[in-house]
């Protein structure tokens, strides 16, 4: 985490953009595909995904259009109401070129919307 920057705005230093794309999970127990409700070069909600818990560590795969997908390892930091279903994931040691990828494709968002 960045010096004097809350865990929050940290998560939340690239800018979220709302569009929906597959993301393959893997976790011990098996996996399973979510469509995001948003993304960013720093992670992804799932609005009616069956969540993980808190703290969980995942592999993820976000399916970007016309693109191989981008792989990464993640971390479930967010599930706002179980009853609704739900999470957030948080990407980690994503590679600087699988980075620029995603931050060009969620930019391409932006701008389309």
């Amino acid at each position: 985490m960045l010096a004097g920057v809350s865990d929050k705005q940290d998560r939340r230093r690239s800018a979220r953009v709302p569009v929906s794309v597959p993301i393959e999970i893997r976790d011990p127990h098996g996996f399973s595909v979510h469509s995001t409700t948003d993304l960013s070069v720093g992670g992804a909600f799932f609005g009616f995904s069956i969540p993980n818990e808190v703290g969980a560590k995942v592999s993820v795969s976000v399916n970007i259009p016309g693109e191989e997908p981008i792989a990464c390892e993640g971390e479930v930091v967010n599930v706002p109401d179980r009853r609704n279903f739900g999470m957030g994931v948080r990407f980690l040691n994503m590679s600087a070129e699988d980075q620029q990828r995603l931050e060009a494709f969620t930019s391409r968002v932006a701008v389309a919307r």
